[in-house]
């Protein structure tokens, strides 16, 4: 089988699940507690070492561009699914140790590690392969991966019923390690980065898929928002069992329709080829001034403005994410549902995952340059806790929704950003460093600390537990600055990067309309109707 970038984005569509297994930590913490009698303190140590472990991902970014995709990938698989697999085989005491709770530290930071090498390599292909148009695609793959955690645990609990603090939760450990490698492992051989040349050969012939190529990008949305609905749906459903487990096990498969071969033989239309190798040969020159490594980005000033920005978007969705259930318990009016909440976010975030990337499309299509939406990010992020810092449901639920919402555009937005600023040569090594130590920096800084220290400060003396709005509007007020400090920072890094967007992007943008403009209906525009592997 002669495999085609269209391969390699259904293989990455699977193996990025494992991407997102990470966060649920939460499935069996209460478990973990009560079988070695941790404290809550102790099991936020354990949980904490996942964020801090960001300050290092940056090595496996680097890892990936030295080594190669398929390399990297391998390791970073074996890497996670290991760790998990020690993990379990301690935590269900079949693995004796004298200290656990440094070892659990220990081990859970390194299938952050591994994961992010996954994480590097799939996100990497998927910005080569589909250089110029990989908002689409990498949009898909990343609610994949912001959904992946309810997949997972809807999965096992479906299969497996089990109280949240039973012993027998503990072996969804097992499961956790098991579905993050065999993934991994089975969407391997689909997966490889396609040289210049092979996707110039590609764009002169036809897709051999069932399903005609302006609907694969449909499709696939379509199965994602399948799967987020069916996965929220379960999360509200008590007596789960083996059928939707079963239904979810179906839709993560769908997206292999797209490699069913068509069943007609009939012979191919007649396309032109000048206009897609002209256009390939022209995208080589249509490279960043910005372009280079980590050792050139860390000297722009521009990469400090696009971090702070980001830190500022990845805090106010990872406090939410970290305190939804002391916030949703201490606020006054009508009792607020933790589980509601913590599904609301996530089904926002996976919307904003979805169509983050290809709305920000629409805005370079107007030639203004991506950054501009960083902008847009901070406001509603600020809007959000805005909107946190008053009483009642609605305002929660509103709040709740913003937030998640730009928390999850923010990341198909930061990929395609970076690789337009700086280059898709070391696009890994260049994501990395602001995928993990933002997300580290902020979850200590402003989910722990910050919120911790406003918390403590308005419980009553005595008392183990804030009750009222209070215990938390200090902290969104805070949040509030804080993204129109990044707001500002977002507005001087859109402008600064006018440059790059005027000597390359815009030239692609340009060459593609004159492309379509140009075509006499006699033939079809390859960039649009015949490159099958082009997802718009």
């Amino acid at each position: 089988m002669k495999l085609t970038p269209l391969h390699a984005l259904v293989g990455t569509l699977w193996a990025a699940l494992p991407c997102g297994f990470l966060y649920t930590f939460s499935m069996f913490s209460e478990a973990l507690a009560k079988a070695f009698d941790f404290s809550e303190s102790q099991v936020s140590t354990v949980g904490m070492c996942q964020l801090a472990m960001g300050l290092a991902t940056f090595t496996a970014g680097i890892l990936v561009d030295l080594i190669g995709v398929r390399r990297a990938l391998l390791i970073g698989c074996l890497v996670n699914a290991g760790a998990w697999g020690i993990f379990a085989l301690i935590a269900n005491k079949i693995l004796l140790v004298q200290s656990p709770l440094p070892v659990f530290c220990a081990l859970i930071a390194l299938s952050t590690w591994g994961t992010s090498v996954c994480t590097g390599s799939l996100f990497s292909a998927l910005s080569k392969n589909f250089a110029g148009h990989s908002s689409g695609p990498i949009g898909v793959a990343k609610a994949q991966v912001g959904i992946a955690g309810g997949v997972l645990a809807e999965i096992f609990v479906g299969l497996f019923p089990s109280r949240d603090d039973a012993p027998e939760r503990l072996y969804y450990i097992y499961f956790l390690s098991a579905s993050s490698g065999l993934l991994v492992l089975l969407s391997l051989p689909l997966i490889r980065v396609f040289s210049q040349s092979e996707l110039m050969a590609a764009s002169a012939g036809r897709g051999d898929s069932c399903i005609t190529p302006q609907w694969h990008l449909k499709t696939l949305i379509a199965i994602t928002l399948l799967l987020v609905a069916t996965t929220q749906a379960c999360s509200f459903i008590d007596d789960k069992g083996i059928n939707l487990s079963s239904a979810i096990l179906i839709i993560l498969a769908l997206p292999a329709l797209l490699l069913f071969p068509k069943c007609n033989l009939s012979s191919p239309r007649k396309t032109a080829t000048v206009g897609p190798v002209k256009a390939a040969l022209e995208a080589e020159k249509r490279v960043s001034p910005w372009a280079g490594g980590p050792a050139q980005m860390l000297r722009r000033p521009e990469t400090w403005l696009l971090w702070f920005t980001v830190f500022a978007l990845m805090g106010g969705g990872t406090l939410l994410t970290t305190n939804l259930g002391a916030m949703t318990a201490s606020r006054s009016g009508p009792l607020a549902s933790a589980a509601t909440a913590v599904a609301t976010f996530s089904c926002a975030q996976s919307l904003g995952r979805l169509f983050g990337g290809m709305l920000s499309d629409i805005v370079v299509s107007l030639r203004w340059a991506r950054p501009w939406c960083f902008v847009a990010l901070t406001l509603l992020m600020a809007l959000a806790h805005g909107f946190l810092c008053f009483p009642g449901l609605a305002p929660l639920h509103f709040g709740v929704i913003l937030a998640g919402l730009a928390f999850g555009v923010l990341w198909p937005l930061l990929i395609v950003s970076i690789a337009e600023l700086f280059g898709t040569e070391r696009i890994a090594s260049n994501y990395m460093f602001f995928d993990g130590s933002p997300s580290a920096i902020a979850g200590v800084l402003l989910a722990k600390l910050l919120t911790s220290a406003v918390y403590d400060a308005h419980t009553e003396t005595g008392s183990k537990a804030c009750h009222g709005d209070q215990c938390f509007r200090l902290t969104h007020m805070s949040m509030v600055g804080i993204e129109t400090l990044a707001c500002v920072a977002a507005v001087v890094l859109a402008m600064r990067s006018k440059v790059v967007y005027e000597t390359s992007v815009f030239l692609g943008v340009d060459e593609r309309a004159s492309s379509e403009a140009s075509d006499d209906g006699s033939q079809m525009t390859p960039m649009r109707d015949n490159q099958w592997f082009i997802i718009r």
